[in-house]
């Protein structure tokens, strides 16, 4: 703990000396091409090996940008597959956002815990406690500026997955949930936001409030459910680069979902240093806290910036009809790299929770 508090000492005291003034790169005007070879890793995924390209087009004054083409193509070496072709323009029309996104994802060793303890997941062989998915999906996302700060968002998304265990006695076939045989899957999204966030690729300034809801239907009707959510994200400057940055999320689960689609706890984008996918259930309640600073520039002609962060989650997932547990809650801690290149932002993690230890090398903000 002693060196945890001198680090983030040691970074405030460093960034207090450096300036903060820089040009932001939605202020230039044109178009800027990224290309980031991904030698990715992750504590659950393993290494991973491929090429994400950015084109992004700047106007002066949309925030991020006008426009941005991204293409991925990504492998790791426990048999993780990230195919990827997105389009966003936040400016689509003035005061309207569409963001279409078309994924194909695969993974040979797919965590299923069950709800079983740590101490009875200790007799499982890996085998026994994965499975294999593979599913290609499409995603919609449109965003409306109704008054401002509030925003109406609505979007769909239809995928299908292919479900196989690892092994014959394994805990998804013990088990059974509903969805081990995969399927089709239709989503419909709808919330409404208020939002100030001064730029929502990267925020240092402003609130984001968002009341969800999502309905999603499949497997030939055995499918029929809903999520209702709450999130919260705050971020304040502090001056020098400095950010601090938090996000709240509650979520509660209504009918008959998927196994695949309950609500998960553990790894890169909920509490970090926690396996992938550790805990399943039908309620979340997630906090992240972040101190962010911007740091050093590489090379300011490319907008290019070597950054730090420090963070802390603690999450939890309980039943639907309950409320958490005062002995059910999952933390993790950590320290962090980002690497920031126009609006590209690659970040590596280094989390820990409960004895546990997780090394994440991923794109964008965790919010």
């Amino acid at each position: 703990m002693l060196n945890r508090v001198l680090n983030i000492a040691a970074i405030l005291a460093f960034a207090w000396a450096c300036p903060s003034g820089a040009q932001q790169v939605h202020e230039t005007v044109g178009w800027r091409p990224t290309a980031v070879p991904l030698l990715n890793f992750s504590s659950d995924d393993g290494t991973g090996y491929g090429l994400r390209a950015n084109l992004f087009e700047y106007d002066g004054q949309s925030v991020p940008y006008r426009r941005k083409y991204s293409a991925q193509v990504f492998i790791s070496t426990k048999g993780k597959w990230v195919h990827r072709l997105l389009v966003d323009t936040p400016e689509f029309r003035p005061g309207r956002r569409l963001e279409v996104e078309l994924v194909y994802e695969k993974e040979d060793f797919a965590n299923y815990y069950g709800g079983l303890s740590d101490e009875d997941i200790a007799g499982y062989s890996r085998d026994q406690r994965t499975f294999r998915q593979a599913f290609p999906e499409f995603k919609v996302k449109w965003i409306r500026t109704l008054r401002f700060p509030w925003r109406l968002r609505i979007g769909g998304r239809l995928s299908h997955n292919d479900i196989e265990p690892n092994a014959a006695e394994s805990i998804l076939s013990a088990l059974d949930p509903l969805g081990a045989d995969g399927g089709t899957f239709a989503q419909f999204v709808g919330s409404l936001r208020y939002d100030t966030r001064d730029n929502y690729n990267n925020a240092t300034s402003g609130v984001l409030e968002e009341l969800l809801v999502d309905f999603g239907v499949g497997g030939g009707g055995d499918y029929r459910g809903a999520t209702l959510g709450f999130d919260h994200r705050h971020f304040h400057a502090l001056g020098y680069g400095l950010v601090v940055a938090n996000r709240l999320r509650v979520n509660w689960t209504i009918g008959d979902l998927p196994f695949y689609e309950e609500l998960n706890m553990g790894g890169s984008g909920t509490v970090r240093g926690l396996a992938s996918a550790r805990d399943r259930g039908e309620a979340r309640i997630v906090f992240n806290g972040e101190l962010r600073w911007r740091g050093l520039p590489v090379w300011r002609q490319q907008h290019l910036y070597l950054g730090l962060v420090a963070f802390g989650d603690i999450g939890q997932i309980f039943a639907r009809d309950s409320l958490p547990t005062s002995g059910g809650w999952r933390s993790g801690s950590g320290m962090g790299l980002r690497c920031h290149w126009q609006s590209t932002i690659v970040r590596a993690d280094y989390g820990t929770s409960g004895g546990r230890r997780a090394i994440y090398i991923t794109f964008s903000q965790v919010f």
